[in-house]
């Protein structure tokens, strides 16, 4: 059984489990509640902790396409 919504774009996705403190994930769901108020969006927490990952494995210069200059920023 499939999980999760249906693939968007190119990329492959697959289920995976994170383990964050409640007050973190808190955080997380005010600062989505209010983004989302604001612009009219839906952007889940999925998606903000994926933007978080890709973000940081950029600064660590690990992300496809990133230059050295890009991961100093």
């Amino acid at each position: 059984m499939p999980y999760g919504r249906p693939m968007k774009g190119k990329y492959r996705r697959v289920p995976a489990t994170v383990h964050i403190p409640t007050g973190t994930l808190d955080i997380i769901d005010e600062y989505l509640e209010e983004r989302n108020a604001k612009d009219g969006t839906k952007i889940t927490r999925s998606d903000f902790i994926v933007e978080a990952i890709d973000d940081h494995l950029k600064k660590l210069g690990l992300a496809e396409n990133t230059s050295p200059e890009e991961a100093k920023k």
